[in-house]
């Protein structure tokens, strides 16, 4: 059957749509304590992903991506408008991940590379339907793509590509999709059982290395090569978090109540100057676990220390809205007072 190209757009809008408003759903409030330091953002309008590297911030803002000052908030560029030419976002940008060298932009069915401070170097189509970002490493690409199963239902593998866009290689199969956007009540909606807590599952390329996190196996990440090549894994075993009977996801609402006896054994995971952060669901006066590891997987400290609530329905939209800057959580809050956004750092 052939999908038009009016229906993959909406599909696209709709689905960026979804992500912007679960992230307000989510976002944290403004009100923190002394030991954080706040930073105006005047130049913000609705916000949805934040990176920080190297004394800038990197955030994606409605059709956008802008790049400010770490220690002032100062706009200093803002980067890509909406068409179809060359830098150009076809809708919005969808992710942004940092690299030492560049910048990598995902947009629909393509990626888009600038330098640090903003400047366009190129773009190419992604060679498949990607389920998590398409990011080069070394001179090859890795990203999950898309696989139906023979049950008509559908996987993510891991996938390495060489620069034309050309498959090498699988190295890890089986990675969850992102559940589907929720349905609201009317006279024509169709209830659904919808896990309100699902595991955890995610991959980051740091140093020309692969580190797949799944909570699945656990407290676990898998390392590859730039080849795709298993080198090592790290597995930590950590108490579970019962579920309290009291829990209800903000987005449960919208369906019947499933969820599960146990939280997933970690929630997200950062590696930042060569260490790994791994955020648990285990909480204490209002502050979540923080488990800090080399890239080897030995624990350098845990402490309660992470400053907002996971998303345990959508764990991808809970991850873009924080960051990590020398040992520092980084994240944006509205603050309703002043009506503008900030950039908190604790």
């Amino acid at each position: 059957m052939r999908i038009s190209a009016h229906a993959i757009r909406f599909q696209v809008v709709f689905a960026g749509i979804f992500a912007l408003a679960l992230n307000a759903l989510f976002a944290p409030s403004s009100a923190q304590d002394d030991r954080t330091h706040i930073i105006p953002l005047p130049e913000m309008r609705n916000p949805s992903q934040v990176r920080v590297e190297n004394g800038r911030v990197y955030i994606i803002d409605e059709h956008d991506l802008i790049v400010c000052d770490f220690s002032t908030g100062r706009l200093l560029r803002r980067i890509g408008k909406r068409g179809q030419g060359p830098g150009e976002f076809a809708f919005f940008p969808l992710s942004v991940t940092v690299f030492p060298d560049r910048l990598v932009v995902g947009d629909m069915q393509k990626v888009l590379f600038f330098s640090p401070e903003g400047e366009y170097l190129g773009q190419m189509m992604e060679p498949g339907r990607m389920r998590y970002p398409f990011l080069p490493i070394g001179d090859n690409f890795v990203g999950f793509a898309s696989q139906y199963l023979n049950d008509g239902s559908s996987t993510a593998v891991g996938c390495i590509y060489n620069s034309n866009g050309r498959l090498i290689k699988t190295f890890y199969g089986e990675m969850p999709v992102l559940p589907p956007p929720p349905r609201r009540e009317g006279p024509r909606a169709v209830r659904r059982n919808v896990l309100t807590i699902r595991d955890y599952a995610d991959y980051l390329v740091y140093e020309n290395r692969i580190y797949v996190a799944d909570s699945r196996k656990g407290l676990f990440i898998s390392v590859f090569n730039e080849h795709g090549d298993p080198l090592y894994e790290i597995s930590h075993k950590i108490p579970t978090i019962r579920v309290p009977k009291s829990f209800r996801d903000p987005t449960g609402r919208f369906y019947d109540d499933v969820t599960r006896s146990v939280f997933p054994v970690f929630v997200n995971f950062r590696i930042d100057a060569g260490r790994i952060y791994v955020i648990t669901p285990d909480q204490k006066d209002g502050l979540y676990e923080v488990i800090v590891m080399d890239l080897k997987g030995r624990i350098l400290d845990q402490a309660y220390r992470f400053p907002l609530r996971p998303n345990f329905s959508v764990p991808h939209v809970f991850g873009s809205l924080y960051d990590i800057e020398d040992d520092k959580f980084v994240w944006y809050a509205y603050n309703e007072a002043k009506e503008i956004y900030e950039l908190h750092v604790r």
